[in-house]
């Protein structure tokens, strides 16, 4: 009995301490009330600050602090009321007085505080009778209840000792710990327990309380799912049914887990909780748990948590201490308490529930009469609004009526006063009439009057006997007809003899032409058979080409003389009808005839003449088209005759120019040699030799290339390391370390080497020294004259006129008096002084060192002076055509009238037409030396019609203005000069059908006939006859004669004849051009004429980009696929003749496929609304046009090198150019249209920018594709003219092996923001440690290091670049991106030239050979580097500020973009690297990048403002991210704002799926929601 009793003494002990650690008595709890109303709560609440200051005041580590807040924050609400308060406060104490922390809050913490007096001795609570439910035993205090309906006690504090936990990890439905004795006396330092509740049965308990703890509570976190399945599964590999597992029988089950062993170590060891080797089934079902959360990713406990612990191991040593307890009567009064407890807490607790309900339904009904508040303050503006705005339409429609009121009123007006005014003109017409009938009346009442008068004298007359005379009158008068019709017919009688003779000489003819036909047919056969024979024996294609040639011209002279022949038969034979006709008409017809068949007489007598008199001008035509044609032909042969005597002297004069430089510098060798000789004495020039290039970063240093040789004048004051010296007359410091003293023979050889000569070089750097002291810069170069002496204060000056000298080399100014020019400027001398000369350059005056220039002879000055005249004036070089409007089209040789220079295209005109061109087609008309030497008189017109000019090209002409004739355009456009005395001459384009040529022996001369109108040819047409005009396809026709409709009469290059109609066109358009892109005349009649423009722009921007894919497709098919399966051309020359032109039909394709997209969503021939953000996309991926512009030079270079040296070659070309789609133009022709397109561009967006009116949806995205299209046209510019760098980058793509590559790398295009790449420094360096020598090549977006396949040595960049250079680099590392990079010097005053770079996770030490490379390197690098950092910079600020900006509209779309599904593979592994990309005009929203998928889940909103219901489209289009060009395309759709609208109308948000256009496959889930603000 004793033991028993202490047994229980210690269990109450025990309860007691644990309930009194943690419990807040109520003295305590008043303290923290007053402390926390010391705080000024709100509304019950003291804010997270409020706390954080009261709380630091109790010194604790803000570490702790933050613990105790966690635990005292119950519902992690961020602020506290008055039990959190009381419970941190309780938290604050126990820490402060060395108790640690638990883990959870315990629940005694959590129950209101009861005062509880202390206990005299355990005994006496057990037998304490009476207790009310609040207060169910002395000195205890309830606890919240537990799931088995106990509540813990609260005992006086024991001297014996305790037995604590040593598990403190709370449990969702509390926490059991395991008791351990603990030396007494360990209370203060022992861990406290933390359990909830202490969970007890004796052996009359009922059992239904211990069977669910012992069978598996609801609180074991492993799922009863994965129980059952485990625990079948731990049946199955239980066979003997031991209830356990071995070591053995698990590994087999988790060996197909695939974790590591590691992992299932770790496993085991939390699972086995006995530490037996051996797994039980709930042991077992653990450690498959664990399985499963490592495979989902979860990290694995580094200790077994409470909630994980399997129930039979919580409770086994509890039961075991607490089976031993047999009281049955403190067990029934231990229950019943607890049970009391509990209702009482129970009871409270739904106390508190309620309130807290009553709390949060007053809250919620506040919340609700504010919002309804607001609501209805809302409706009310909204309907104030709405009534203000009826308000304002009701006055608007007001104003409205009163106008339209006024304006009928105005009509009615008008109309009144027009019926008023007709009326009265009626009236006056009424009466005029009325005069009018009336004197006609009275004029024939009088001659009524007159004829019966001289009827009355008639008869008299008559009467009188005249009757005999007037009989003899006509009688004589029938004489003499009869006489003058015997006269008549005389004369048709010798035309009948002469006619009779015309017939006998043509029936000769006819005689003579059979008998030609008859030799000419055996011809016929003896070639037919010879053809045969040819074919039989398979000659050689030239002999079988030449025999054809021969058989054709054969055929084409029978069939005309045949064609002769019959028109010479059947004009006789209609002579002869007609003479039988005559004749016989002759005998029969009687007197009354004969003087019908005299008029029809003179009739085919007028027609006879007219006919020869039109066989004569044929023939004098025919015979003047010869004579032209041989004068051409001695014209053509005097120019090549001429141009080779002009190429004979200048050779002999560049030799006698060579020979003169030689003698003048012998001769300045030996001035400077004993001017040398006399200075050694006071001082010497030292030759120095570049070993490096070297470039100035200022203007005071001096720039040079290696094997340079510089002039130092060693005695000059210097720095320590740097000289001064003088290089091709310009001086500057550099580098000592830069160059090496070379030998005294070394210097003789180089100085006799020189071409320009020079001052002696100690004097000037003498002078430029002295002069940067008096300055204060040591580059300050002054003249050692004053540069504007008077002539009586200056020695050697000599004033100069007509002398020209070319610049060496660029000069800048260096004070306000100097001259700037470039090198190879041709500059006027005015003055010389013995070292600076004062000339003029462009309108500018100054002074300039004589040194930088050289005098140009006699002849040169002349040849400049002319061209200085004539420098407006070009000849074309090449023909050339081109389908767009507003280009000058020409041939070669034509004259062009330059107006304007704008680049690489020029704007001219030739006659009456103007247009732009290209540059490289033309050159400077020549001077023309025979009309200079007096053997070619030149040519003056005089003005025989007066002429308006129609631009300031053409000339204004005047009758009998004299005009100097410079140059003859086919088309009928003169070129001249308007000679005007007292007046400035002008040169321009004048019509040379207004003016006449002064011959030298007459002044007279025929002026041209007069042109009827003009037109273009629209194919080529070969003459037939003698009598019509050949022409090819463009050329301009004058048309002389339009009476016959097929065939017209023109004229053209002078020469004069007929051609079909069919197969030209008026220049002038016959219809409506907007009718061919708006099929709905209605819709056409509602649009603006700006509109109407735009639309006509747009229209032609599209048409023209199908002709022009078109011509790229021709070229594939006949070019392309013909010249290679010939084997004419190896693999290499195609690429350099064809480059990327797949490429460029791709992006082309991509263009013309979007454009297409764009007018079908509009619909076929109706107006296009946007095309801006089309043409925007697109743009930004032609960066092919970069790299085939680059390379055009050289594959033009190759093909005319084949053309001019293989006539085969040239053969094939022409045979396959003639193809009829081709039009005649041959591949040249072709290759040119890419660069003419892509120029092309700016000029269409700018023509439908113009015609875009302010605030329209387009006009952004328009000046957005304006600005990409003139920089693509600037990068593609600056590609060409960057020739060289192309070049490298060129050799970089064929010599570098980029394996490592995450992607394909193509050095010569676009990088992915920063424009075209660029080769900025390359050189040799070494890994530091290895030595491992390395090939760097340093671009404008990475940093590529390689490594040579076998060892090679080079001594420079330019050996490197060689073509003649087959090395092959392999990559050594993958490209370092310049935006990731740092570059760091280990120490800068270190002498070893070692330099880090750090990229990312990598660090590359690197060494070069001396330090010079090295700071170039560094400073390279770092300034690329900011530079690509800067650019991302800016971009991503212009995107946040496009989507800051505030916009007002109609509504709103708010888009959610859920995902893609079946996106187009851009990686070799078949995956993509894809973004979205969403667009609404200027508003832009991107989604992030996700790797290695086709079927991205993105689920990413933005939202558009609309701003016009049915101009506003929604564009969806997906990228794929790439790191060394522009992000590749993946597809695009567009939805409508309208179609939107009407897809929504009522329903809300709706997903729809969207499929991708332009690509093969793919589609994108969005979900859309229109608000409209007008709808609310």
């Amino acid at each position: 009995k004793d033991l028993k009793k202490k047994k229980k003494e210690t269990l109450m002990a025990i309860f007691s301490f644990l309930l009194i650690v943690w419990a807040v008595s109520p003295e305590e709890r008043d303290k923290h009330d007053q402390k926390f109303d010391t705080l000024s709560p709100t509304m019950g609440y003291i804010s997270g600050e409020q706390a954080r200051k009261f709380f630091l005041q109790s010194g604790l580590p803000a570490s702790v602090l933050a613990e105790i807040w966690a635990l005292a924050d119950m519902n992690k609400d961020g602020k506290m009321d008055r039990l959190e308060f009381s419970i941190a406060m309780k938290l604050i104490k126990l820490k402060l007085q060395g108790t640690p922390l638990p883990s959870a809050l315990p629940i005694i913490m959590k129950q209101p505080p009861v005062r509880a007096p202390s206990l005299k001795a355990p005994t006496s609570t057990m037998t304490t009778t009476g207790l009310s439910p609040l207060t169910p035993m002395a000195g205890l205090a309830p606890l919240v209840p537990t799931a088995t309906g106990l509540s813990p006690l609260v005992g006086s504090t024991s001297t014996m000792p305790l037995m604590p936990t040593v598990g403190a990890t709370t449990l969702p439905n509390g926490t059991i710990g395991i008791l351990q004795p603990i030396p007494t006396g360990a209370l203060a330092t022992a861990c406290v327990l933390c359990c909830h509740c202490f969970c007890f049965s004796s052996t009359s308990s009922s059992p239904s309380v211990m069977s669910p703890m012992l069978s598996g509570p609801s609180d074991w976190a492993v799922p009863h799912a994965s129980r059952l399945k485990y625990r079948q599964q731990f049946n199955s590999l239980d066979k003997q049914m031991t209830g356990y597992l071995t070591g053995q029988q698990v590994r087999g089950a988790m060996a197909t887990t695939m974790l590591t062993q590691t992992q299932l170590a770790s496993i085991w060891t939390l699972a086995d909780v006995d530490k037996d080797g051996k797994l039980k089934a709930e042991e077992f079902i653990l450690a498959m748990h664990l399985v499963d959360m490592a495979k989902i990713g979860q990290p694995l406990p580094l200790t077994l948590p409470n909630e994980l612990v399997p129930p039979s191991q919580r409770l086994f040593f509890i039961v075991f201490f607490f089976l031993s307890l047999r009281s049955v009567t403190f067990e029934d009064k231990f229950k019943a308490n607890l049970e009391r407890g509990n209702a009482e807490l129970e009871k409270r607790r739904h106390a508190l529930q309620e309130a807290e309900r009553r709390e949060q339904e007053r809250r919620a009904q506040k919340a609700r009469e504010e919002q309804e508040k607001r609501e209805r303050e809302a409706r009310e503006a909204e309907e104030r609004r709405r009534i203000e705005e009826e308000r304002r339409l009701e006055r608007q429609r007001e104003l409205e009526r009163q106008k339209e009121e006024e304006r009928q009123r105005e009509i009615e007006r008008k109309e009144a006063a027009q019926r008023e005014l007709e009326r009265q003109r009626k009236e006056e017409w009424e009466r005029r009439r009325r005069g009018e009938l009336q004197i006609k009346r009275e004029q024939e009442q009088d001659d009524i009057i007159r004829l019966k008068a001289k009827k009355r004298s008639l008869e008299m007359e008559l009467e009188a006997g005249n009757k005999h005379r007037q009989i003899s009158d006509r009688l004589r008068d029938i004489q003499n007809k009869k006489k003058h019709q015997k006269t008549e017919l005389d004369l048709i009688s010798q035309r009948k003899d002469a006619r009779q003779q015309d017939i006998n000489s043509l029936q000769k003819e006819l005689e003579e032409f059979q008998r030609k036909l008859s030799h000419l047919t055996p011809e016929q056969r003896r070639l037919t058979e010879k053809l045969k024979n040819v074919a039989l024996n398979n000659l050689p294609v030239s002999t079988m080409s030449a025999l054809k040639v021969g058989v054709k011209e054969k055929n084409t002279s029978c069939i005309k003389l045949r064609d002769q022949l019959e028109a010479l038969e059947k004009e006789t034979a209609a002579k002869l009808a007609e003479m039988d006709r005559y004749n016989k008409d002759t005998q029969v017809k009687e007197e009354r005839e004969r003087q019908a068949l005299i008029q029809a007489a003179k009739e085919e007598a007028q027609r006879e003449l007219r006919a020869k008199e039109e066989a004569e001008r044929k023939r004098r035509e025919e015979e003047e088209r010869k004579r032209r044609e041989e004068e051409e032909r001695q014209r053509q042969a005097e120019k090549q005759r001429q141009e080779e005597e002009r190429r004979k002297l200048e050779e002999e004069r560049r030799q006698l120019e060579e020979e003169r430089r030689k003698l003048e510098e012998e001769r300045r060798k030996e001035e400077r040699r004993k001017r040398e000789e006399e200075e050694q004495k006071s001082a010497a020039l030292t030759s120095f030799k570049a070993l490096y290039p070297f470039n100035a970063r200022n203007h005071e240093e001096l720039s040079f290339n290696a094997e340079d040789i510089i002039e130092v004048d060693e005695t000059t004051e210097r720095e320590e390391g740097w000289l001064y010296g003088s290089r091709q007359g310009k001086m500057g410091w550099f580098p000592e370390s830069y160059v090496e003293r070379v030998t005294q023979s070394d210097t003789a050889n180089n100085t006799a080497a020189a071409a320009a000569p020079k001052l002696p070089l100690q004097s000037q750097l003498s002078n430029a020294l002295d002069a940067a002291k008096a300055g204060g810069a040591k580059s300050a170069f002054t003249p050692t004259h004053s540069p504007n002496p008077a002539p009586s204060e200056t020695h050697g000056q000599q004033v100069v006129s007509n002398m020209l000298a070319q610049a060496l080399c660029s000069w800048t100014a260096k004070t306000d008096n100097h001259l700037n020019f470039n090198k190879d400027d041709v500059i006027q001398v005015l003055e010389q002084q013995e070292n600076w000369w004062l000339g003029e350059l462009n309108g500018a005056q100054g002074w300039f060192p004589k040194t930088y220039v050289t005098l140009l002879g006699e002849e040169d000055t002349t040849d400049y002076l002319w061209a200085k005249h004539n420098k407006v004036i070009y000849v074309a070089l090449y023909t050339y055509e081109s389908p767009e409007p507003g280009d000058l089209t020409f041939g070669e040789g034509d004259v062009i009238l330059v107006a304007k220079k704008d680049g690489e295209w020029w704007n001219g005109s030739i006659g009456d037409r103007t247009g732009v061109f290209p540059s490289n087609y033309v050159k400077p008309k020549e001077a023309d030396t025979s009309s200079m030497s007096g053997k070619k008189k030149p040519e003056i017109a005089q003005v025989i019609r007066a002429h308006s000019s129609t631009g300031p090209e053409q000339l204004h002409l005047e009758p009998n203005q004299l005009i100097l004739v410079l140059g003859k355009n086919p088309s009928g456009w003169w070129l001249g000069e308007l000679q005007a005395r007292g007046k400035k001459r002008q040169k321009g384009w004048f019509p040379a059908t207004n003016v006449k040529i002064l011959g030298s022996n007459s002044g007279k001369s025929t002026p041209a006939p007069q042109a009827v109108c003009q037109v273009i040819a629209i194919y080529d047409y070969t003459a037939a006859n003698q009598d019509e005009m050949s022409f090819s396809k463009g050329q301009l026709i004058n048309v002389l004669d339009k009476n016959n409709p097929d065939w017209w009469k023109g004229e053209m290059n002078g020469i004069t004849g007929l051609f079909p109609t069919n197969y030209v066109k008026l220049t002038t358009a016959d219809c409506d051009p907007s009718q061919q892109w708006c099929a709905d005349l209605n819709s056409l009649d509602t649009l603006s004429p700006q509109e109407k423009k735009r639309q006509g722009y747009i229209h032609e921007l599209i048409q023209t980009e199908e002709r022009y894919v078109e011509d790229l497709q021709i070229v594939l098919e006949v070019f392309y696929k013909p010249m290679s399966e010939s084997g004419r051309l190896n693999d290499e020359e195609m690429a350099m003749i064809f480059v990327n032109w797949k490429e460029l039909l791709t992006c082309n394709n991509k263009l013309l496929k979007a454009l297409h997209v764009r007018k079908k969503t509009g619909g076929d021939n109706m107006p296009v609304q946007m095309i801006g953000d089309i043409l925007a996309k697109e743009l930004a991926h032609m960066q092919p046009y970069i790299r085939f512009c680059s390379c055009q030079f050289n594959g033009a270079a190759i093909l005319q090198t084949r053309t001019d040296n293989e006539p085969d070659f040239k053969t094939f070309l022409k045979k396959i150019a003639t193809d009829y789609r081709c039009k005649g133009m041959p591949l040249s022709s072709f290759l040119l249209k890419p660069m003419q397109r892509i120029t092309r561009y700016p000029l269409h967006i700018k023509n439908i920018l113009e015609c875009t009116a302010e605030g329209h949806t387009d006009r952004g995205p328009l000046k957005e594709a304006l600005e990409r299209a003139e920089e693509l046209c600037q990068q593609v510019n600056e590609g060409v003219r960057e020739k060289e760098n192309s070049d490298r980058l060129e050799w970089i793509q064929n010599h570098v092996q980029c394996d490592g590559a995450a992607e394909h790398l193509v050095f010569n295009s676009l990088t992915n923001c920063l424009g075209p790449r660029k080769l900025l420094h390359s050189g040799k360096m070494y890994k530091a440690k290895s030595s491992k020598e390395l090939w760097a090549f340093l671009f404008n977006d990475f940093l590529l290091l390689t490594h040579a396949a076998k060892q090679f040595t080079s001594s420079g960049p330019d050996k490197l670049f060689s073509n003649r250079n087959n090395t092959q680099l392999k990559m050594y590392k993958p490209p370092v991106f310049l935006n990731e990079v740092l570059v760091k010097l280990p120490d800068p005053s270190s002498d070893e030239p070692i330099f880090h770079i750090s990229h990312i996770d990598r660090v590359y030490i690197l060494k070069t050979d001396n330090i010079n490379e090295r700071t170039a390197w560094v400073q390279k690098i770092k300034a690329t580097s900011e530079e690509f950092i800067e650019t991302e910079k800016k971009k991503r600020e212009k995107a946040y500020q496009a989507r800051s900006v505030k916009t007002t509209g109609i509504g709103r779309l708010l888009v959610t973009i859920l995902e893609a599904t079946e996106l187009k593979a851009a990686k070799p592994s078949g995956k993509s690297n894809p973004y979205c990309e969403v667009t609404m005009g200027a508003q832009i929203f991107t989604s992030r990048t996700l790797n290695d998928t086709l079927n991205p889940k993105w689920n990413f909103n933005c939202q558009f403002h609309i701003k016009d219901l049915y101009q506003d489209v929604l564009c969806i289009t997906i990228f794929e991210r790439d790191q060394f060009s522009p992000d590749d395309f993946l597809g695009r759709t567009e939805v409508p704002v309208a179609t939107i609208k009407k897809e929504l109308e009522n329903k809300g948000p709706v997903t729809r799926r969207l499929l991708l256009h332009e690509v093969p496959t793919g589609e994108v889930w969005v979900r859309l929601d229109l608000q409209l603000f007008n709808s609310k």
